[in-house]
């Protein structure tokens, strides 16, 4: 088994990469002030490659918020997310876990008792193994996700929250192999 040494420009991308994780990160506290708080989970499958994942994360929504109309609103969420990922065909199990942090832009129509809403994000993953599922290997532990989803809050205040989001990991051809890994979830969100 060869050891890939890693070169001057891998080096410098996986620094120009760390510096939003760590502007992110360290920016989410001082907004939380600011912001609404809350509690999601959710299940993910990639069925592509035999995948599941539960997730759990805390958000802040309305970091930033730009009222288009009397209704429509875009607003600026971030989120702090853990996820273990789980190969469904493995036996014993393969697992790993997923960390993250992610900016999310909020498109939202205010009803009285429902606010529909589109969501998308690129934020920044760190995974604890680089394979898992039979086969299925990525060349770095650093990932970026591409999210788009579809959600509903519902009622007076808005407090629950369901939601869709299509999700693809990748490592932006950063390092080889980059297989992608695309997860479908459903999510379930309190406000507090």
């Amino acid at each position: 088994m060869s050891v890939k040494k890693a070169t001057p420009s891998s080096r410098l991308a996986h620094l120009a990469a760390a510096v939003p994780f760590a502007v992110c990160l360290g920016a989410l506290p001082a907004a939380a002030g600011a912001a609404t708080f809350s509690m999601q989970g959710g299940y993910g499958r990639d069925n592509g490659h035999g995948l599941e994942k539960y997730e759990v994360a805390a958000r802040w929504d309305d970091i930033v918020q730009w009222q288009l109309s009397s209704r429509l609103a875009l607003s600026l969420d971030g989120e702090v997310n853990l996820a273990n990922w789980r190969a469904l065909s493995s036996r014993p199990s393969s697992q790993l876990t997923e960390f993250g942090v992610s900016p999310i832009f909020r498109l939202s129509y205010a009803g009285e008792y429902a606010t529909p809403f589109v969501e998308a994000s690129v934020g920044l993953r760190v995974l604890s193994h680089t394979e898992i599922a039979d086969g299925h290997r990525m060349g770095s532990a650093f990932q970026f996700s591409d999210m788009v989803g579809v959600g509903i809050a519902f009622g007076k205040a808005q407090r629950l929250v369901i939601g869709y989001r299509f999700q693809h990991l990748s490592n932006a051809g950063i390092e080889q192999p980059n297989p992608g890994t695309n997860f479908s979830m459903g999510y379930v969100r309190y406000r507090f």
